[in-house]
């Protein structure tokens, strides 16, 4: 066979593994050391190769088991790519009924991507929105994504409005506390990017109250009014003039029960290790 780019040639690699319900992946390329034009590449099964050895403590799952299933071609001098060679079998059992979660064909599509932002942003939980997309594709099977997709795609756009430097002047500002009161407590989450997801603060009044009137909480999460539309989440507690005292506050990427263990852990954390005996939501 022959393609017109590297580009085409991946493209009918993945819809052949999408057919033939395997998962698939470039795993090399090679440039020219005269032209630096690129003149190889190799597809293959994602489970192509073998493990590698870690120390790590907790090591990633790794689903390689040597499977030798691939495509290479190389560039002709013509512009054309042709097939060098081709391995078809696989050395493990392949996936028709799990072919939709592999992520090399879970995509959301423009249209999509569009609806999910609209219904969220007018309040619509996601998990109501990714049934409504179900019952429109006649099964979460025929979606073409998962809700965990949809949910990094809503959280993604939530980082990204931060990126403007806004999160950097957050961090600034809160550097700055703490070297003026090295009891100012603050604390980030950041995602697999390494991108800011939520952050929680208190100053040193807030965890010297706690130690007073931090019997009874009150955490409310309900408080969507800055301009990122992301949870605003105050920790408050009662003195005993009757009077609030804010002992933490949140911004937060989601609702999500990560997000909210996070959070009381960090909490917690802060406040020296004592939890509160109630909370009141």
């Amino acid at each position: 066979m022959e393609f017109d780019s590297d580009l085409s040639a991946y493209s009918f690699y993945l819809e052949y593994g999408k057919i033939t319900w395997f998962a698939a992946s470039k795993i090399a390329c090679r440039r020219s050391k005269a032209t630096l034009e690129w003149v190889e590449a190799k597809f293959a099964c994602t489970r192509y190769g073998t493990k590698r050895k870690t120390d790590a403590r907790n090591p990633r799952p790794c689903m390689k088991i040597d499977c030798k299933a691939m495509l290479h071609i190389k560039r002709r001098q013509n512009g054309k790519w042709l097939v060098e060679n081709f391995v078809k079998e696989h050395n493990h059992e392949l996936s028709p009924d799990n072919v939709h979660y592999f992520p090399c064909y879970r995509k959301i599509a423009a249209g999509d991507e569009h609806n999910i932002s609209t219904l969220h942003s007018v309040g619509v939980k996601a998990s109501k929105i990714f049934a409504a997309l179900a019952k429109q594709y006649g099964g979460y099977q025929n979606i073409g994504f998962l809700e965990k997709d949809m949910r990094n795609l809503l959280d993604k756009q939530r980082r990204l409005e931060l990126e403007s430097g806004d999160a950097k002047a957050m961090l600034e500002y809160f550097t700055s506390m703490q070297q003026v009161n090295p009891d100012f407590f603050y604390a980030v989450d950041l995602d697999e990017e390494q991108r800011l997801r939520n952050v929680f603060w208190v100053d040193a009044k807030g965890r010297e109250d706690y130690k007073i009137f931090g019997d009874v909480i009150s955490f409310d999460t309900t408080y969507i009014t800055n301009k990122y539309k992301m949870p605003f989440a105050p920790f408050i507690g009662v003195n005993n003039h009757f009077q609030s005292a804010l002992l933490g506050c949140a911004l937060l990427a989601d609702e999500t029960t990560s997000t909210f263990v996070w959070l009381m852990e960090t909490w917690v954390r802060a406040m020296g290790g004592r939890a509160p005996d109630a909370i009141l939501n």
